[in-house]
């Protein structure tokens, strides 16, 4: 599981990744801070099933915190996109080829208003934030546009006379970018087309960015005075979107005094609690205070942790899984539902098996 934080430079992408992960990064107000890609791991967050059989489960892989189990997700946060990225232009073609193999795309847009096109810094409400929002999608839609462009009329012609079937070349051609066989026919079906030509081309290469990449928009800076307003009308705008008002500065403030033992926060929460008023300094309290009028109490948490959750199990359509090798729900060291897995809805027992390991799956006979 890989999930792509994309969008114009300086509009928050690397606060939203390192509050995402706790990974330290330069965060600064200046175009291009980030050039080359940063890797991290966050964590989506469900329900743990420990409290329905009674039991305390023992993760090997991320944690669990008051019935709350969190699953570990590798995040990719790349540099701002510019016009033209699909181009080339402020090295676009390297910041997107980091892209191939995500999974689906947070595209963080300042819903503040306050950073144009260029990553300045402008009079607030000068900037329409769904500029960003349509720049972005156009400049995808263009770089997988370009993949099939390029020597198309010579791929067709090679096709046809080794009598190949076309969709099962296109879909080699993009395998470097998690694109199947099975996903290029679901494409045709959904467009009624019987054939790929130049002329649907654009069509064709839309539909499958949207099935192959599909984009979550994240209303970042919700906690800058009326910036509401903007998200009500990219909203109303942009209806077809998954659309999530966030506060990355917020988050990574929560982590931060949580990871230092100032307040108990649990990622995703809507509340947190103060350990020890006395350790906290005027700035420190006002800073809170500010968060927990401004952010949670507005929109019920920072929207941090709920973009990576539902970017998975809403965008995607992923569950989660528990393996287990006894009817003591433990593995074969005695761990307590040692594992969680992500899997897409509709998998087949004997899909999941080969996931576990692979003599499993080859020595599969049912599953209960």
């Amino acid at each position: 599981m890989l999930i792509g934080i994309v969008g114009r430079t300086n509009t928050g992408k690397s606060t939203f990744f390192k509050a995402s992960t706790l990974v330290e990064v330069e965060i600064a107000n200046r175009p291009f801070v980030t050039i080359k890609p940063n890797h991290g791991i966050g964590y989506v967050r469900i329900k743990c099933i420990e409290s329905e059989f009674d039991v305390k489960c023992n993760p090997k892989e991320g944690f669990c915190i008051n019935g709350n189990r969190f699953i570990p997700v590798e995040l990719i946060d790349v540099a701002g996109l510019i016009e033209g990225a699909h181009l080339g232009k402020g090295l676009g073609n390297q910041f997107l080829n980091d892209l191939t193999q995500a999974d689906v795309l947070i595209n963080i847009v300042d819903i503040s208003g306050l950073t144009n096109e260029d990553g300045e810094i402008v009079v607030k409400g000068s900037y329409d934030p769904s500029n960003d929002i349509e720049f972005l999608t156009e400049e995808i839609d263009l770089w997988f546009l370009g993949i099939l462009e390029k020597n198309w009329e010579k791929f067709t012609k090679q096709v046809k006379h080794e009598n190949k079937e076309l969709k099962k070349e296109i879909a080699k051609k993009f395998s470097g970018l998690k694109i199947t066989e099975n996903i290029v026919e679901h494409v045709m079906k959904k467009l009624n087309l019987t054939e790929i030509s130049k002329e649907n081309l654009k069509l064709f290469s839309t539909e499958l960015r949207k099935i192959s990449k599909p984009i979550i928009i994240v209303a970042n800076k919700i906690d800058i005075k009326n910036s509401d307003e903007n998200l009500k009308k990219i909203k109303e705008k942009f209806k077809d979107y998954m659309i999530i008002p966030c506060s990355s500065e917020s988050e990574l403030a929560l982590r931060e005094a949580a990871k230092n033992n100032l307040i108990s926060y649990i990622p995703g929460d809507k509340d947190f609690k103060i350990l020890d008023e006395s350790k906290l300094s005027i700035q420190q309290k006002n800073g809170l205070k500010f968060i927990k009028e401004n952010v949670l109490d507005k929109y019920d948490s920072t929207g941090v942790q709920e973009v990576l959750d539902k970017a998975v199990f809403n965008l995607l359509d992923y569950i989660t899984v528990y393996p287990v090798a006894n009817s003591k729900l433990e593995d074969k060291n005695g761990k307590k539902l040692p594992d969680c897995l992500l899997i897409l809805k509709n998998t087949t027992a004997l899909e999941f098996a080969f996931k576990i390991h692979t003599d499993i799956g080859n020595n599969f006979i049912k599953a209960v």
